[in-house]
This record gives C-alpha cells, structure tokens and sequence, in this order.
C-alpha cells in the first residue's frame, strides 16, 4: 500500500506525463479535501493529455432539477473572513473532520474554497479541472494486460485509488453538510467569480447526481487504442459516452467506487437533497 510520499500536489500539467505497460491512457490525480472528498464528488481527476473529456454530458447529470430549498438549510452559520484571507479559518474549522494523512495534506494548501468551488463547478458539467487546482496524484502508472484478442485495464491500477477511497470514507456527510453550509456564503462569492449566475447549491446537486450515476463495473474492463494522440478508450460505447468526471470515477475500481459514491449519496442526503434524485435508477 503506498504511503504518502506517493502522492503528489503539483500544478495541473507540471513534470512530465507518463504512463505504464506500453499504455497511452492518461495518468488521473485527485482533488482532495473534505469539501473536494465529499461534497464535490469524493474526488475528481485532472488529466494530463490523453482522451478528451465527453463534449456532452448525459442528460439525467445536465437536467438534474434544482433544489426547492437551499442545501444544508438550517447549518451553523459562521463569521466568515473575506474570501481572499479564508484559507486559515476554513483550515481549522475542517481539521477535526478527519486525521487521514492525505487530508492533513490536502490542507496544507492555499485557495481551499476557490479550488473547492472549481471542482464542483466542472463536476457539475461533467468535466475534470484542469487549471486552478491542486491536485492528489496517486503513484504508478496506468497498465493493462492482454487476453487473447483482448485489452483490459490491469486491475492492480485500482490499488493506487484505494486511499483515497479509505480518505472518504473517514469523513462524517453529516458533519460535512453542517460545514457547507456554513461556508456557503464564501462559495457562493467563489462561484460568482467564475461569471455563474446561480446558487452554487443548483452545481452542487448537479455534480453529486452525475457521479452517482456512473456505472460500477465488475469484471474486466475492455479498452481499445483510440485515434492518434487520443490513447486507450472504453470499448463499450456505453463507457465511453460517459462524462470525463464520470470516465475516471469508473477507472478507480468497482470497490473504491462503491465507497465513494455511498459517501456521496449519503451527503446529499445530509444536505437535504431529495432520496429519489440520489438514486442510479
């Protein structure tokens, strides 16, 4: 089990990209954090060339309906700092939520929120940040392994994610939905910044019920080369026509996904979105 010092924060696209056993499938790294763990999706992968994310989003994540209600209604309300000099008071107010050493790590970096709020913003449309954010990059590289005619990925790749996995599982979703809404006044400040002209509840719930709607997939899992410069893509079409926040969350593993789409399902729930928009089905 890697320690640690096998995950990385670097700027989105610093050092050189890489990838295992002769493949071209890009090399995922993490956004992690409580707020990036759990209210933003449990995680949600940048990724240094290779497949594009998905032009469109599938409908049910895009249409996802509105809350009635503002999310985490009735939570702690905090005398909040301006967003620019927030990065202390929100360190010390997220500290007693988990002592997993990936979390202390991920607090040790600047613009919490705005890194936060961009994460929730390109969940919610379906794709992976790539600049403004820090990022958690698990080691290895991404393998498969051939039968016959076919091209799977390596199920050894889904260890490299088992940490973050153990990271959400570690955070209370009740806890986390108090400490959303009280910081809701400095996310929404966040979220205007990047010209949305609505609550970032309506985002929120969006990306929360596009992750819960990727598919968890037993058994092998089928590659294929795609075009030049594009690497390895999902041979079933279904995969394939995926979001690319939904494409990497399928290439964590069938347990890792379990783990944090429950923590997901979960915290919506603790924020008060509705049982029946937290369902797969």
């Amino acid at each position: 089990m890697p320690g640690l010092s096998d995950y990385q924060f670097q700027a989105p696209g610093a050092g050189p990209g890489g990838s295992g056993g002769g493949s071209r499938w890009p090399r995922g790294a993490l956004i992690i954090g409580i707020v990036a763990v759990v209210a933003a999706g449990g995680y949600v992968l940048y990724r240094r060339g290779g497949i594009s994310p998905a032009p469109t989003q599938p409908a049910a994540a895009a249409t996802a309906p509105a809350p009635e209600r503002p999310l985490a209604e009735g939570a702690e309300r905090y005398d909040l700092p301006p967003l620019e000099d927030s990065d202390e008071f929100v360190r010390q107010r997220l500290r007693p939520l988990s002592s997993h050493p990936l979390f202390v790590a991920w607090l040790r970096t600047n613009g919490l929120v705005r890194n936060f709020v961009v994460v929730v913003e390109n969940t919610a449309r379906g794709l992976t940040p790539s600049k403004h954010l820090r990022v958690l990059k698990p080691a290895g590289t991404f393998r498969v392994v051939k039968r016959g005619n076919q091209v799977l990925i390596d199920p050894r790749n889904y260890d490299r994610f088992s940490r973050i996995a153990d990271l959400a599982a570690s955070i209370d979703p009740g806890a986390a939905a108090k400490i959303y809404g009280g910081f809701k006044p400095l996310l929404q400040t966040a979220y205007d910044e990047l010209g949305n002209q609505e609550p970032i509840d309506r985002a929120m719930e969006r990306a929360i019920v596009g992750l819960l709607q990727a598919p968890v997939v037993d058994g092998d899992v089928r590659v294929q080369m795609g075009g030049e410069g594009i690497g390895y893509q999902f041979s079933d079409a279904k995969l394939e026509a995926l979001t690319g926040a939904q494409k990497q969350l399928v290439r964590m593993g069938p347990r890792n996904m379990r783990v944090i789409q429950d923590r997901l399902r979960l915290f919506g729930l603790a924020l008060g979105i509705p049982a029946q928009r937290l369902s797969r089905f």
